[in-house]
């Protein structure tokens, strides 16, 4: 309440669409509660169309995405949030092009053209929708290229190929991915997956040139000229340095050049003790690589050694994975210790990352920060730091304040920077008609992903600095929608049908509220090794269970005040106090209520308070309903109902 008066909002579609918070939280809107649900129910293969239709890189985000979706969950405020990205694994496993690897029985892909009687809520740039609007009468097919091959440019290449045009990725190294790739360690995600669902993506008629590097040997002016438009999707290869005393010395080392390394095979000696700098994702990617050094099996000993073994005798093929091996062994870390300026609740990194690293063993010290880098011959032989008393000012804005006199020194052999990354910018060789703005990432139009040149557009990394893997796949969706608005000569609008369902005998499942989330089953400690992935995903029984925890934030109480007696028995059951019964004058007034009033109500006497005549009013906190439907149940003389919420986007040409 505010000056005695409850501040309401009459609802409309897009408060209904926001009250499913894990839909309106994703990125590309998938509707995580569709999936869910359908874990719940054991219908895994619509669970698996629901999560593929507006994401072609599902598999990979089932295993490594940030989860927006899971931090908006309103399961959250009860205890904790839906395991809605580990669900999402256990139905791209069983139905997504990763399913022959680990349930090889024979069966039909599945059809992915979403229906309205199978419970969903699509969006636009589902893919059902862009072959819909591709069968549209008098098209033009274009030519597109690409710049790269991650996630963002996969996904824009994915939409462009399914609306009919003719796609080609330019990809600088010799492998799909990008970061995804050359990025994350190989113990988060499965590269044979990673493949799988880009394979998808290129079987669509999708070109790809490997060893095509735009700027050096293929110039971005030749690809304006032979195409119709041309998307930048290159990732941030570069890490950014730290200006300190002894930021050149020999053990000073950029996390995303130890990641690109490891997962490469290449050696790196990070000697025994090991300082990294930052507090994001990449920063416990690279202490907890460090840390796998001293993680080596005896298997894989042996298999080293027998490696060497052939190398000496002058082998010319030696599996990627044995290299890793290798690799992980002349590291040799058996102390890596993390440095953040951050505190514990202020730590960009996720949960599980953060979570993962302390069980493996990395020592995470917050409030802390680099202050100069000691060396001996020009080798690192530690760190100096200083305690952190604020990182942010009180508007959010990152401005660290140190502690003088905290000064403190820190043992290692290296120091890794994981403190942010950059674009390798020379792509741009000789195309001044694009801006690139003063943190080094290229300026676009939010909207359409437009840089300055009107043919050119960008997204991921390159435009946005580092954000999850589901943001680039976004970024790949807008730019493929402004791309093809820009080939047709038309733009494209979207059009928003709603459905609401009565469900009569809605109940949610028994005991639901005593279901507890529990983590993803993983790897013991003592066998995560560099070539290991450490989640092993839920199996079906315990994904059903994790999915019965779902609230349905798309049921809602419907009330008919024509059929309210003001017995208050809804109020009395409800468990969660989210329902009142109070006066019309105790509402503050603003147009679309006065005029929601005005019509319902008869000539008064006198009004409110509010500015309201003589009546009441039925308010309900939406936020904290748990959808029971106990009110609808107890309710007398059927005034409450409980309906679903659907809706459904389709895109249409506007006039040109």
């Amino acid at each position: 309440m505010s000056d005695g008066l409850y501040k309401v909002k009459v609802p409309d579609t897009e408060f209904y669409r926001q009250m499913v918070k894990c839909q309106a939280a994703c990125p590309v809107n998938t509707d995580a509660r569709g999936y869910v649900t359908a874990v719940a129910q054991g219908d895994l293969e619509r669970g698996y169309r629901i999560a593929r239709q507006p994401n072609p890189l599902a598999s990979m985000c089932g295993r490594i995405c940030g989860a927006p979706c899971e931090t908006a969950c309103r399961r959250g405020d009860l205890d904790a949030p839906v395991a809605i990205r580990p669900l999402k694994r256990v139905l791209t496993e069983r139905y997504g092009p990763e399913s022959q690897q680990h349930l090889p029985t024979v069966r039909p892909e599945p059809k992915l053209d979403p229906s309205a009687d199978l419970d969903e809520s699509p969006v636009g740039w589902s893919r059902a929708m862009l072959e819909k609007l591709a069968a549209s009468p008098g098209r033009k097919a274009g030519k597109v290229a690409i710049i790269g091959a991650g996630p963002a440019s996969l996904s824009a290449a994915h939409d462009l190929a399914v609306l009919g045009h003719k796609v080609t990725i330019y990809e600088a190294g010799k492998q799909t991915g990008g970061m995804i790739r050359y990025g994350v360690p190989s113990y988060r995600i499965d590269w044979t997956t990673m493949d799988q669902e880009v394979q998808q993506i290129l079987d669509l008629g999708v070109e790809i040139r490997y060893e095509a590097r735009v700027g050096a040997g293929v110039a971005l002016a030749d690809l304006r000229r032979d195409h119709d438009a041309v998307f930048v999707g290159a990732g941030l290869m570069q890490g950014r340095g730290l200006n300190v005393e002894g930021n050149d010395l020999d053990g000073v080392i950029k996390a995303v050049d130890l990641l690109l390394n490891f997962n490469l095979g290449y050696r790196v000696n990070l000697g025994r003790k090991v300082v990294v700098v930052g507090g994001g994702d990449v920063a416990m990617d690279a202490a907890r690589t460090a840390l796998r050094a001293g993680q080596m099996t005896a298997d894989q000993r042996t298999a080293l050694d027998q490696t060497e073994e052939r190398e000496e005798e002058g082998a010319e093929a030696v599996h990627d994975a044995l290299d890793v091996a290798r690799t992980a062994l002349r590291l040799g870390a058996v102390d890596v210790r993390l440095i953040a300026l951050e505190s514990w609740d202020e730590l960009p990194a996720s949960g599980f990352e953060v979570e993962e690293s302390r069980e493996e063993g990395v020592q995470i010290h917050t409030r802390t920060g680099p202050s100069r880098i000691l060396g001996r011959n020009g080798k690192v032989v530690g760190l100096e730091t200083i305690g952190v008393e604020s990182v942010f000012t009180p508007e959010g804005r990152f401005n660290p304040k140190f502690r003088a006199g905290s000064e403190q020194v820190w043992d290692c052999d290296t120091v890794i920077l994981a403190i942010g990354q950059a674009a390798d910018l020379g792509l741009l060789a000789g195309a001044d008609d694009i801006k690139v703005g003063p943190r080094g990432f290229l300026v676009t139009d939010p909207e359409t992903g437009a840089t300055t040149a009107p043919d050119v557009f960008a997204g991921g990394d390159v435009a946005h600095g580092p954000r999850l893997l589901i943001h680039a796949v976004r970024d790949g969706h807008i730019a493929a929608l402004a791309i093809e608005s820009r080939i047709q000569g038309r733009p494209i609008e979207r059009r928003v049908t709603t459905n609401w369902t009565d469900h009569p005998h809605h109940r949610m499942p028994e005991h639901w509220v005593d279901y507890q989330r529990t983590r993803v089953p993983a790897l013991p400690v003592d066998r995560r090794t560099g070539l290991t992935q450490v989640e092993l995903g839920y199996s079906l029984d315990e994904a059903t269970v994790q999915g019965l925890r779902c609230l349905e934030c798309s049921i809602n109480t419907v009330f008919d005040g024509t059929k309210c007696i003001l017995c208050n028995g809804c109020v009395d059951v409800c468990p969660w106090d989210c329902l009142k019964i109070v006066r019309l004058g105790d509402l503050a007034s603003d147009e679309t209520l006065s005029r929601v009033v005005t019509g319902l109500t008869a000539e008064p006497s006198a009004a409110g308070d509010g500015g309201f005549y003589d009546g009441a009013a039925m308010i309900k906190d939406d936020t904290i309903c748990t959808r029971c439907g106990l009110c609808a149940h107890r309710c007398p003389t059927g005034a409450i109902t409980m309906e679903s919420f659907r809706f459904r986007e389709e895109l249409v040409y506007g006039p040109a």
